[in-house]
């Protein structure tokens, strides 16, 4: 997730909007954007095919792991950034994945540059036959992406995604009340040419808030989290949890939250006309909250009823500068069928969080985001330098010396990669065995940031 920048603020926070929807059918709009084409991406995508086995205590259970593939982060990436002399522009190889997002045999990677530098991209992969093909990327100069949520439209012959992220306030223009770059994109993909589309196509809304950090869907709306990166209420951009429609027409519901860091939605609580879903907030700098008990169902306002879990920790402060995230896993079960869940957090340098266990020590002391296997029953913890940790989960059948949330095991970082350093910022599972690894480079050093890319691994066993 970017670390949110505070510069130029005061002149973007007038009380109107007089430009709330933007669209590249303003020829002004179209240098903004670039697509890639496939031919300019076979380079990027990397063939692998190293597998490894991790072994639980009393080899009561074994996983077996292949990477697949390796993709590179976009090469001379375009920026924008705001300097006291104004807007300045360039490209930069250091972009980081911040999400990976399935459907189908389609998988989106979301990419952005970290710091004071506006500047993000959009993969897609198409898997078949077990490996991934680099089909087309558009990149945009004056936005960060930070996560993305896709939907399939039959009718029209594309996948459209939903994107969210930060925007350059100084390039977009945007007279909105309480913005600092807050943004979320339409952007098309046709699968049918396997491109991404541009012009007349991308529509876009600015929301309240210096970045939008999370995306949920329900029944055709979009549930947007806003934060400022402070811990604290700010005048100027107010954080907040936002809904639109399909269309990004408007913004219909609203509420007020202090600094929006995650949205989750529980699977195992969830319908085709509504879902379960938590915010998580930070409300100090030592202290966040997760607002719980919501459903889609409901309409999102300040007076709408909800639980709230509040958690106080020293490492919480790095959540300024470092990711943060949310999973929801299966707490009880009865045989097969999941009975009640809980929410795990990554707290940066405060670890791992659960509902019910409170603070994790004995696995994960910094965590940068979280996520669960369900066909493993196991918790994947993505730390950073200290690479992937395996977890087990409530139900994981370890034997009798495995309790939950015990480490059960480390990814082991692939012999022949494709860059230096095996700093794991972001996890996801998709298609049960599918995972993908978001990873930060590094120099020889280990100490200054070189591009990152993205691991493509899949279970072959459990």
């Amino acid at each position: 997730m970017k670390k949110l920048v505070y510069l130029f603020a005061a002149g973007a926070f007038l009380a109107s909007c007089n430009r709330d929807v933007s669209s590249l059918q303003d020829p002004s709009e179209e240098g903004r954007i670039a697509v890639i084409p496939t031919s300019e991406l076979n380079s990027q995508i990397k063939t692998m095919g190293e597998s490894f086995t991790v072994n639980g205590k009393a080899a009561a259970h074994t996983l077996i792991y292949t990477y697949t593939n390796f993709a590179e982060a976009p090469a001379n990436l375009a920026y924008t950034e705001e300097l006291a002399g104004g807007l300045t522009t360039g490209t930069s190889d250091l972009a980081q994945a911040t999400s990976v997002t399935a459907s189908g045999d389609m998988v989106f990677v979301t990419w952005h540059l970290e710091g004071a530098k506006y500047g993000g991209s959009i993969s897609a992969y198409k898997l078949s036959g077990g490996t991934y093909h680099y089909t087309s990327r558009i990149d945009f100069d004056d936005t960060d992406w930070h996560e993305a949520e896709v939907n399939r439209n039959n009718l029209t012959g594309n996948y459209e995604i939903f994107a969210v992220g930060q925007r350059s306030p100084g390039s977009s223009g945007y007279l909105l009340n309480g913005h600092s770059g807050a943004v979320v994109g339409k952007v098309l993909y046709d699968y049918i040419n396997d491109e991404f589309r541009t012009y007349g196509s991308y529509k876009e809304l600015p929301l309240p808030g210096y970045g939008a950090n999370a995306i949920i869907t329900s029944a055709g709306k979009y549930y947007i989290l806003t934060g400022n990166g402070r811990g604290s209420n700010t005048r100027d951009a107010q954080s907040g949890l936002y809904v639109t429609d399909y269309n990004l027409t408007n913004v219909s519901e609203s509420m007020t939250i202090t600094d929006g860091i995650f949205i989750e939605a529980d699977p195992f609580n969830s319908t085709t006309s509504n879902v379960d879903y938590a915010l998580f907030d930070r409300t100090a700098s030592d202290r966040v909250q997760i607002r719980r008990g919501m459903n889609t169902s409901q309409t999102v306002s300040n007076a709408m009823p909800f639980t709230i879990d509040y958690i106080n920790g020293s490492g919480i402060p790095s959540l300024e500068r470092e990711r943060g995230g949310m999973a929801f896993i299966p707490y009880t079960y009865a045989g097969s069928t999941v009975t009640s869940t809980e929410y795990l957090l990554a707290l940066a340098e405060e670890g791992l969080y659960g509902q019910y266990s409170g603070h994790i020590r004995n696995s994960v002391n910094y965590c940068l985001a979280v996520t669960h296997d369900a066909s493993a029953k196991v918790i994947y913890a993505a730390a950073g330098d200290g690479g992937l940790k395996i977890i087990a989960g409530h139900g994981y059948n370890g034997g009798v010396l495995v309790n939950t949330f015990d480490l059960v095991g480390h990814f082991v970082p692939p012999t022949n990669a494709f860059i230096a350093g095996f700093n794991v910022k972001d996890v996801s599972v998709y298609f049960s065995d599918y995972i993908a690894l978001a990873v930060g480079g590094t120099d020889g050093s280990g100490a200054n940031a070189r591009k990152g890319g993205v691991y493509f691994v899949r279970k072959t066993g459990c």
